[in-house]
């Protein structure tokens, strides 16, 4: 269940809108020594939405997309908290039938974190035993296009089932996209993107 990831710009994020609309392979300049900041559930997060109705399609030329910052988790009145994973496998259900099918949007990010199901470490702060945080990020470096869903100025994380890479640790990880199938993201043929057993990613505990 993804609740962190590492956050770009609002400006880099525009900068990454223009090379994926001239096609062009999107690289990330090194972090070091600045830190990329963190997003976490209620952060605001620059987000990249299309120009377009994703349940259409449409090529991925310039002016086909746009970027906004939106808060990350849905605000349902019958959820004590906000819903800031949204499963590949709902997209049918109600709830998710609609940001599913029309509202499709992507964020990009350096790493994202998942919690190990069984293996603690003692708490920074209270020294309690708390499940050990893994760090994922392209072996490469590389830039991850997480998939997600939008309603209302928030967003959602879409998530699926884990890769090989990721299921040691955690049973679900989120939908992370190739640069080249944003457009099939943002189309109406999104579901075959739910197995993502051919992104490579390297974790680290943290």
């Amino acid at each position: 269940m993804c609740r962190q990831f590492t956050i770009l710009t609002l400006d880099e994020t525009l900068g990454v809108i223009q090379k994926i609309e001239m096609a062009s392979p999107v690289v990330l300049e090194p972090d070091w020594p600045a830190q990329r900041p963190s997003a976490f559930p209620q952060s605001k997060v620059p987000v990249i939405v299309p120009m377009f109705n994703p349940a259409l399609g449409a090529p991925l030329v310039p002016g086909s997309l746009g970027a906004c910052e939106l808060t990350w988790g849905f605000d349902e009145p019958w959820q004590t908290r906000v819903i800031f994973n949204s499963r590949i496998e709902s997209a049918a259900k109600p709830t998710w039938r609609e940001a599913m099918a029309h509202c499709r949007c992507f964020v990009v990010a350096s790493a994202f974190f998942e919690s190990h199901q069984t293996e603690t470490v003692p708490s920074p702060k209270t020294g309690k035993p708390i499940k050990r945080p893994y760090e994922f990020r392209a072996p490469d470096g590389g830039p991850l296009f997480l998939g997600c869903i939008w309603r209302d100025n928030r967003f959602s994380v879409v998530t699926t089932e884990a890769n090989r890479c990721v299921a040691p640790v955690h049973h679900r990880m989120p939908v992370v996209l190739q640069q080249e199938e944003l457009p099939l993201w943002l189309g109406p043929n999104y579901r075959s993107l739910a197995n993502r057993n051919s992104v490579q990613l390297e974790a680290r505990p943290v």
